[in-house]
């Protein structure tokens, strides 16, 4: 989950009772099912900007919808919620004796906190566990070693995490990556440490350090990562496998990064164009701790152009008319031959106004945000946006993700168990003639919160899906006035 982005509104943390329901064990590796709730986290569901940063700076800050998962940890176990996050490593819990989680308002009462002196098997490992944010939030304390619990009871032993003994961040996380992600790598310079998925497939939980994930659609209220396993039940056609791109100059994978080769837009009446020049790639990180996707800033530019979406320039917020939603255009999105679609209802996020209502343009027209922004010269970015449409499987042992088209809403299981070795994942076919690049730069998001004040007028009507030979699809060719009035970092928005 690396890179850096300013917020366009305020947070507000919802409470929420989530489940994780794993299969029971049927033998000594088995797939571990996760299945997690969707918890609404922003109620303004406004996009966030991003800039540049110099250095690691790990955090969960998906602003709309964040994908959690209820663990136990220590004995007596202690329950806690946990955001699944495979862009970064590490997993980070609160203390029950942080400033932050010990003030009145209670605000890690929805997500749980680590007691270690109530925990006899708990050891303490380290004390310099340490993440920062851009915007001077930050998490430090401990690092200890603990016994971790799924929901069947099954564990695993000695799993190293942080413990946020001061911070100023409520969210702990579960992150999945590769360990070379991991923040004392990174920031301390230190040697990696065996992570969950390491450890997992170390006591025999898992046959291979690999996992699969279905987000489900944008509307469902829950998801399913599969530990050493696939669900074929879950996705349309055939798995294709692509290689992971690395670090210029680095012989391992430390992210989950692939080659994007083409994006073509597709319109209400099926006229299609590809929008990316012939010969066009560009890594991207595949990331469920960011909401929306971010891509190079003139095909961002252009698929916002063409759904008619207006962007926010001093804060990249696109904003476009909700009932864009009933058209059926959409993007694909291609990767050496591998395809994944993205349904444009996909891409239409609600926003609420200041008072929890759903926001309008001045005549009353519904208002939504559109779901691609512009990366800003920063890691482009496959977040729930994208990932909602695609059934992915992580395969840490051999650096490579599987894609599929998913299939939402299927209540119906096929797993299949990932083995060992070069091609393990079952019902997958290698792409042929891969496109692999390096890798760009790190950055991170932060919390830090500019606000605008204005107008938001509609002064055309309608949707309308146009094409042309020799012109690019259009979906909707409303143009709105947007005034702003601007006084610093903290200005507050109105969505009248």
């Amino acid at each position: 989950m690396g890179y850096t982005t300013w917020f366009c509104a305020t947070l507000a943390l919802l409470d929420g009772v989530l489940a994780v329901n794993l299969s029971p064990p049927t033998g000594s590796t088995i797939p571990r099912s996760f299945r997690f709730d969707k918890v609404k986290k922003n109620l303004d569901n406004i996009p966030k900007l991003r800039k540049r940063a110099d250095t690691i700076l790990q955090r969960l800050d998906n602003m709309d919808y964040l994908y959690y998962a209820n663990i136990s940890i220590g004995t007596p176990p202690q329950q806690l919620r946990l955001h699944i996050d495979t862009g970064s490593s590490d997993i980070w819990v609160e203390s029950a004796d942080s400033s932050l989680c010990m003030q009145s308002t209670d605000p890690c009462g929805s997500t749980g906190t680590f007691n270690y002196n109530d925990s006899s098997t708990y050891s303490k490992i380290a004390d310099d566990f340490s993440i920062s944010y851009v915007d001077g939030e930050y998490a430090k304390g401990d690092y200890g070693k603990d016994i971790f619990y799924f929901d069947d009871g099954s564990n695993v032993t000695g799993l190293q995490f942080g413990i946020g003994l001061s911070s100023s961040s409520s969210e702990g996380i579960m992150g999945i990556g590769f360990n070379l992600n991991e923040v004392q790598v990174q920031r301390l310079g230190k040697a990696p440490y065996r992570n969950l998925v390491d450890v997992m497939a170390d006591q025999g939980l898992i046959k291979s350090r690999a996992y699969s994930l279905w987000l489900n659609d944008l509307d469902a209220t829950t998801g399913q990562i599969l530990f050493g396993g696939v669900d074929t039940a879950k996705f349309h056609g055939s798995l294709t496998t692509l290689p992971i791109d690395k670090r210029e100059g680095e012989t391992q994978s430390r992210e989950f990064a692939i080659t994007l080769t083409s994006v073509t837009l597709v319109n209400d009446n099926a006229d299609s164009l590809t929008i990316t020049k012939s010969g066009f790639e560009v890594a991207a990180l595949l990331d469920t701790g960011s909401t929306y996707t971010y891509l190079p800033t003139d095909l961002a530019a252009a698929l916002t152009d063409q759904v008619g979406a207006q962007t926010v320039e001093s804060l990249g917020c696109a904003i476009v008319p909700c009932d864009v939603r009933s058209y059926n255009g959409s993007i694909t999105y291609g990767f050496s031959g591998a395809n994944i679609t993205v349904a444009l209802r996909e891409l239409i996020v609600d926003a609420y106004d200041n008072d929890g209502n759903l926001a309008t343009y001045t005549d009353g027209t519904p208002l939504c945000y559109f779901g691609i922004l512009d990366a800003a010269g920063g890691s482009n970015v496959l977040g729930d946006t994208f990932l909602r449409s695609a059934y992915v499987v992580y395969d840490l042992d051999n650096e490579e993700i599987s894609l599929a088209q998913t299939l939402y809403n299927v209540t119906d299981s096929n797993i299949l168990e990932i083995g060992t070795g070069n091609n393990s994942v079952p019902d997958a076919t290698g792409a042929a003639s891969a496109v692999t690049i390096p890798a760009t730069g790190e950055s991170d998001r932060s919390n830090t919160m500019p606000y605008v004040s204005g107008f938001v007028t509609r002064t055309a009507t309608g949707v309308m899906a146009t094409s042309t030979s020799d012109s690019v699809p259009s979906f909707n060719p409303s143009r709105f006035i947007l005034t702003f009035i601007t006084a610093g970092c903290a200005l507050l928005i109105y969505i009248l």
